[in-house]
């Protein structure tokens, strides 16, 4: 069946180029609540057991996108995040009877480790941003040479923090997350990831001191 997904995940456009950057919002797609959202996740998952497969597709299709940009900022390369993201599919899919509860919140587990497996094995590695989505606003090369010099200096700077501190200020401040919706998709508390966050911006506000001092 592994083949017959990586098919499925190809004709959704996770085996296809993807535009390497990503927005600074992120927001799961969901339907007019979260009830009608657990109950449509529900129905496919029962489908998708009952030996319908390929109905798991919906699953991607609705799921793909913000689970991509997150392991996107998490790696800081498309065809990292690519291969997280379809191993990560991969993955639900055979342990698709363990489901208990929200689908959208335990699948985006599945791909959080699977980002921070990928970053204890990797020494150096960066947020992307997208500049055709970011105008500059600075008046000359020389301030733009200055911001791009400021943004690799963080890049570098995030690259240096534990897994759970990235992941927290990824959430946060690129995805735009509120703390309830981390803590219920990270199955934590909203005061164990302020936590997180405080740390990760005390690091590397000390990282880029230690580097303009």
């Amino acid at each position: 069946m592994s083949q017959n997904l990586t098919a499925t995940l190809a004709t959704t456009g996770l085996s296809r180029g993807r535009k390497s950057g990503y927005h600074a919002t992120v927001k799961t797609t969901v339907p007019a609540s979260s009830m009608d959202q657990l109950e449509a996740d529900q129905e496919i998952i029962a489908r998708v057991l009952e030996g319908h497969r390929d109905a798991f597709s919906t699953l991607i299709q609705r799921y793909s996108d913000p689970l991509y940009r997150h392991a996107l900022g998490m790696t800081g390369s498309p065809d990292v995040a690519e291969d997280i993201l379809q191993m990560s599919f991969i993955k639900a899919y055979h342990h698709l009877g363990e489901v208990r509860g929200r689908f959208d919140a335990w699948v985006f587990r599945i791909v959080a480790n699977g980002c921070k497996d990928w970053l204890k094995n990797i020494r150096r590695t960066h947020v992307s941003y997208d500049e055709d989505d970011q105008p500059t606003g600075y008046a000359n090369p020389d301030e733009e040479l200055d911001r791009t010099e400021l943004r690799d200096d963080l890049d570098s700077a995030l690259a240096k923090l534990p897994p759970s501190l990235r992941e927290a200020f990824v959430m946060k401040h690129v995805e735009g997350r509120s703390y309830e919706e981390m803590a219920d998709l990270l199955a934590t508390t909203v005061g164990a990831l302020k936590m997180r966050v405080h740390r990760a911006r005390e690091a590397l506000q000390a990282l880029l001191e230690e580097k303009y001092a």
